[in-house]
């Protein structure tokens, strides 16, 4: 049937399209935009407008291409200062822990190994204890008195200038506390609780806290927790020594000022010359001089642990927290053997916090020769990074193996594809 109408007249305002109408409209389309493509070509093949259109292209392509040529420069620069910082403040880190542990470290594992010398030989009563007539010899009183003061003298130079606050909010430590300061805390309880205090935290069959990070007692338990204070006033309790006596001991045993590039302590001659005629200085020293010679003449330690309490709990428990204290600062035995690193009576507590990774930094940084060089070399490349007005990739390259070789000798380690610089802040 031949279509003689595109549309029908349904009604004076409506008008419908019929399906012969649209291939038409479609052929009307194409021919149009046919025209279209030809026009614009046949404007392509213009003499003037054509190299007008090639040379503005060609521009748009460069300006374009330098622009992402820089940003690209730019970027890399900027990661470049930011490894450069990063790696700047590592060095410096491992400079202050050098220093660190030349100044605190060394002298007080020394404090520490003669102290615990001390402690073993009171306990076990060597013969160096009497003297040819049968009475024990004051002189080893007084050295034992020396090396106990001199302990304390190193633990206040560590409280007055060790690095607590970076100690404190070191990264990665997973109590929030630091490794050494939590057994200095520890020693110190050792010496200063209350007889009440100490069987408290120790006479218990339940594990214990490390007694440097005890758990504190919430107000209700401290409502229905009283000292044992007839306890206290039975025990035969020794060498007690309050923390403000052990403050004001070490303080007096220093002889350099605050600030000093090295402390140190008065020596053996110096202390007993002091303690003879110094009245003030005797006065502090004096109830652990009488302590040290009630347990050299009375009953002897005869293998019983620290608790019950008793004459020989602080002295046990002392020696114990000091071999701890030599395994921390010694970790490769090079001052004490392992076969000296011997326990009289040792008790179970927790931890030192992140202890591993305390005794891994102090490896690490015997084995570190080169911060120095690699401090110098990072501030080279940083003169480097800042002088150059356009830096190209080969030097961008070339600063980033110098970079690396440095970083490389430093033990600088890399996880997840970022540098883990750890700084110090201990000792």
């Amino acid at each position: 049937m031949t279509c003689f109408t595109s549309s029908l007249r349904v009604h004076s305002s409506v008008r419908i399209r019929l399906p012969c109408e649209f291939p038409r409209r479609i052929a009307t389309r194409t021919r149009h935009k046919y025209r279209v493509q030809a026009g614009f070509i046949q404007y392509l093949k213009d003499p003037t407008i054509s190299p007008i259109l090639t040379s503005t292209l060609i521009a748009a392509g460069t300006v374009s291409f330098n622009l992402v040529a820089g940003l690209v420069t730019e970027k890399k620069r900027a990661d470049l200062q930011l490894e450069v910082e990063q790696q700047r403040n590592f060095a410096k880190a491992q400079q202050e822990l050098q220093s660190l542990t030349a100044r605190y470290r060394g002298p007080l594992l020394e404090a520490v190994v003669d102290l615990e010398n001390r402690m073993w030989h009171l306990a076990n009563a060597t013969s160096e204890w009497q003297t040819s007539e049968g009475i024990v010899s004051e002189q080893e009183v007084m050295y034992t008195l020396f090396n106990l003061a001199q302990f304390l003298g190193y633990v206040e130079v560590v409280r007055r200038e060790g690095p607590r606050e970076d100690a404190f909010l070191q990264a990665g430590n997973p109590q929030g506390s630091d490794t050494l300061a939590t057994l200095v805390e520890g020693l110190r309880f050792v010496m200063s609780a209350a007889s009440g205090n100490l069987v408290d935290w120790g006479d218990v069959s339940e594990p214990r806290d490390h007694p440097g990070s005890r758990t504190r007692r919430t107000g209700e338990d401290l409502i229905e927790w009283t000292p044992i204070q007839q306890y206290q006033l039975k025990v035969d309790d020794q060498l007690r020594v309050p923390r403000g006596t052990q403050r004001a001991i070490g303080a007096l045993m220093l002889t350099t000022p605050s600030g000093s590039d090295r402390h140190y302590t008065m020596d053996f001659a110096q202390f007993c010359d002091r303690y003879t005629k110094d009245p003030v200085f005797a006065e502090w020293l004096k109830p652990s001089h009488d302590d040290i010679i009630n347990l050299a003449i009375g009953d002897n330690w005869k293998g019983q642990g620290p608790f019950p309490m008793g004459r020989w709990s602080r002295v046990l428990l002392l020696q114990q927290m000091l071999i701890d204290a030599e395994d921390l600062l010694d970790p490769t035995y090079v001052r004490v053997p392992k076969a000296r690193r011997t326990r009289l009576m040792p008790i179970e507590y927790g931890p030192l916090p992140a202890l591993s990774e305390y005794q891994r930094k102090l490896r690490r940084l015997a084995r570190s020769t080169t911060i120095g060089e690699y401090s110098r070399s990072l501030n080279d490349v940083s003169k480097w990074s800042k002088s150059v007005s356009s830096i190209d990739e080969a030097q961008l390259e070339a600063m980033r193996k110098h970079l690396g070789g440095q970083s490389t000798r430093t033990h600088s380690s890399r996880a997840n594809g970022k540098a883990v610089h750890e700084s110090r802040h201990e000792m």
